[in-house]
């Protein structure tokens, strides 16, 4: 890898100035999406990106709007705020000029990965969800509300997020995002708004997963039955929630091997 083959920038798209990395210069265009209270720089790192060829692919990790180098203005945590972070999404490959793309997302970003593949239709030529889930559950929801003061979380937890965030940021921003998973437990019936567009999905899927993961859906309940046949899952059985990161020659591996075996003869 050359230093061309990664850098930062940012370009305003609707309202807002929208951070982003770059990684490659291959053919297969990946916009990456962070995860909750997250940034490219924390969530897709290089550590994580340079495990792939950089003449096999393009990655874009974005921010979204209230994120990392996306700010301002601050994150406004609500019940569509994924839907409406597609629209960033899309905007940004639209003026990059790198469409038709991949779009993947991890954690929260999964959930805005749905979105952007529902809506981007033929400009999404792939769906790549990591530790995601359309819905959430009493025991999820119960999760959650254990989790909502981060000053009452382990060093080792909080310190991904503050080399990236204010104290003060985190504990305001995940409390609120907790408060929204609540919402949608208690109003929506336990489905998140990317669980309505699901059935809009057309593109080949790949679900990953950590075996070990304690806070991802399983995907039999939230994809499998919707996607059928569209949908792969791969699951790293000693991996957790951050199991690409942990395990990143295996992650790329596995999407590589996505890529080859739903390539258009």
């Amino acid at each position: 890898m050359t230093q061309t083959d990664y850098s930062e920038s940012h370009e305003q798209i609707k309202d807002v100035k929208i951070g982003y990395c770059r990684y490659g210069h291959g053919p297969n265009y990946i916009l990456a999406v962070c995860g909750a209270v997250g940034c490219y720089k924390k969530d897709w790192p290089l550590k994580v990106l340079s495990h792939f060829p950089p003449d096999e692919v393009t990655i874009i990790g974005i921010d979204p709007p209230g994120y990392g180098t996306s700010r301002p203005p601050e994150r406004k945590q609500e019940v569509q705020r994924c839907m409406k972070d597609s629209e960033y999404c899309l905007g940004l490959m639209e003026t990059l000029k790198l469409e038709p793309f991949t779009v993947m997302g991890w954690s929260e970003g999964a959930r805005t990965t749905v979105h952007v593949a529902a809506k981007g239709k033929e400009k999404v030529n792939r769906m790549i969800v990591l530790a995601g889930a359309t819905k959430v559950n009493h025991l999820g929801a119960m999760a959650f509300k254990g989790m909502r003061e981060t000053n009452h979380w382990l060093p080792a937890g909080r310190q991904p997020y503050l080399d990236h965030y204010p104290e003060e940021f985190l504990r305001t921003q995940w409390a609120a995002l907790c408060d929204v998973v609540d919402q949608v437990h208690t109003f929506c019936g336990g489905r998140f708004p990317c669980d309505l567009v699901l059935p809009q999905v057309k593109c080949p899927t790949l679900i990953m997963n950590g075996g070990m993961d304690r806070f991802c859906g399983d995907p039999n309940v939230c994809f499998i039955p919707v996607l059928k046949s569209l949908a792969k899952v791969e699951i790293h059985a000693q991996g957790g929630h951050d199991f690409y990161q942990k395990y990143p020659k295996w992650f790329s591996t596995k999407v590589l091997e996505f890529f080859k075996s739903t390539e258009k003869k």
